[in-house]
């Protein structure tokens, strides 16, 4: 309505002004022609357009006054359609609220349901992949059933052969064992004569260890016997050469000096026949008497040309000894024992010898060393030890030890700021205290360090043995 009336007004305002736009060229036309009545005409032209614009101002004013009109039913108008929106806007709110809240409870209700679906989901999947492997369980066990029927087809009729072969063998051993029953009884009777035998040997073997070492005290008693003869007639000598008293000597002197000699060479055959180590003793494994050098014979026990040097195995004898005991041995070949370092010496100064190391620990596991070369040094070289080539399972913790001097609780020769003879109770080729010493107290120092598993073996029994090499 408003925008119709606006557009009325345009259009009169238009054709007023039209209509005096026309009048104005027929004006201007008349001053021209007529140049004298040009004031008539102006005043004429003047009051019409007085009253044009007079009619323009109330037309003006009008359009305002409707213009302003218009305005305020505009903006009533508006207005209406605001509260009209809001009512509706309201209501259209109350409608969603209340769909929302219906649409809320079927969301939850839908969401519980597909909750309860997802676990009903898993739960079957879970199920079906359990149903799967047991399956493939099934499928994997029926074929091993298949493969061993398969096999017991093919074997049973062997298996029925052998079972033949067996019943026939069962029907022998049976004859034969009525046979070895009879066979037993006999037997019987013959060991009951042979333990007898033994015993008897036995008691032989002990009457004759017995022996031995009363033959190695006589000799050591004759060794010393010749030794104070020795110089006793070398004594009487001199004396005899100096004094120029008597110049023939006595039937006494002469006779004890044929004596001598003649028990010299005696003893110097003796000591000759025995053997130099235990590679030339030809026997079964035992105690042997052996001459390693020119000093008097000892005890050693030999097996398969190995010469033991020394043993360990409960602690009963005192590994704790002084340099002169090392030097010439001590304990018994029969039990646990020192060789001597002076023996050790002259049975390897041929440079000639291999070292054999068997220990075993205190779990009841078994450990070698083996070195190919062994040497020991003399007296004036502080018996230095000389080893090398090493095989084995019980690592070369030896070799760390190698060309040193040999220590003892009262001649400390080794590297360490510490006396480790003193430390670990016994005396070994010490260069730094461990890594290898199977002569410390036992059941405390026996120790070998197994640089594989990078720790050391607690040795509970230990045996050193050397022998020749096949080929020097």
């Amino acid at each position: 309505m408003f925008l119709f009336q606006l557009k009325t007004s345009e259009m009169e305002w238009n054709q007023n002004w039209k209509i005096l736009n026309e009048k104005s060229p027929s004006l201007e036309n008349e001053i021209s022609a007529h140049p004298s009545r040009h004031q008539r005409i102006l005043k004429q032209h003047i009051v019409r357009l007085e009253k044009t614009t007079k009619t323009l101002n109330k037309e003006n004013y009008s359009l305002k006054s409707r213009i302003i009109k218009m305005d305020e039913d505009i903006k009533a108008l508006q207005k209406s359609l605001k509260w009209r929106e809001n009512l509706e806007t309201i209501q259209a709110k109350k409608e969603k609220s209340v769909e929302y809240e219906s649409l809320s409870e079927k969301i939850i209700n839908i969401t519980e349901t597909q909750i309860s679906n997802s676990n009903s989901i898993t739960n079957l999947t879970q199920q079906l992949a359990n149903f799967d492997k047991l399956h493939l369980s099934m499928l994997e066990l029926l074929e091993n059933v298949e493969t061993i029927e398969n096999k017991v087809d093919k074997t049973l009729p062997e298996f029925r052969k052998e079972i033949s072969k067996l019943e026939v063998q069962l029907s022998e051993t049976s004859s034969a064992v009525s046979l070895v029953r009879e066979d037993q009884k006999n037997s019987i009777d013959s060991m009951k004569a042979i333990g007898f035998s033994v015993s008897n040997m036995q008691d032989k073997t002990t009457e004759d260890h017995e022996q031995l070492k009363k033959v190695q005290e006589v000799v050591t008693n004759l060794v010393k016997s010749h030794a104070v003869q020795t110089s006793k007639l070398h004594d009487h000598i001199l004396k005899e050469e100096s004094s120029s008293i008597n110049v023939n000597a006595t039937k006494a002197t002469i006779h004890l000096v044929q004596e001598l000699r003649s028990f010299e060479s005696e003893y110097k055959n003796i000591v000759n026949k025995l053997p130099r180590d235990c590679g030339s003793v030809d026997g079964p494994p035992g105690i042997y008497l052996i001459s390693p050098g020119e000093v008097e014979p000892i005890l050693a026990h030999c097996e398969d040309g190995w010469t033991t040097i020394q043993k360990r195995y409960d602690g009963t004898v005192n590994f704790n000894r002084n340099w002169n005991e090392y030097s010439t041995g001590f304990g018994s070949a029969t039990g646990e024992h020192w060789l001597g370092n002076r023996n050790i010496h002259d049975l390897t100064k041929m440079n000639c010898s291999q070292l054999q190391i068997n220990m075993k620990d205190i779990y009841n596991q078994h450990w070698q060393a083996n070195y190919q070369n062994f040497r020991v040094a003399d007296f004036s070289a502080g018996f230095k030890l000389f080893i090398d080539h090493y095989s084995g399972n019980a690592s070369d913790a030896f070799n760390y030890q190698n060309l040193m001097e040999f220590s003892t609780i009262d001649n400390d020769r080794d590297i360490s700021n510490t006396h480790c003879a003193s430390n670990y109770e016994g005396g070994w080729w010490f260069s730094h205290c461990q890594h290898a010493n199977l002569n410390g107290r036992y059941n405390l120092g026996l120790t070998w360090f197994d640089s594989s598993r990078n720790e050391w073996i607690a040795v509970e029994a230990s045996e050193m043995r050397i022998k020749k090499q096949d080929v020097c």
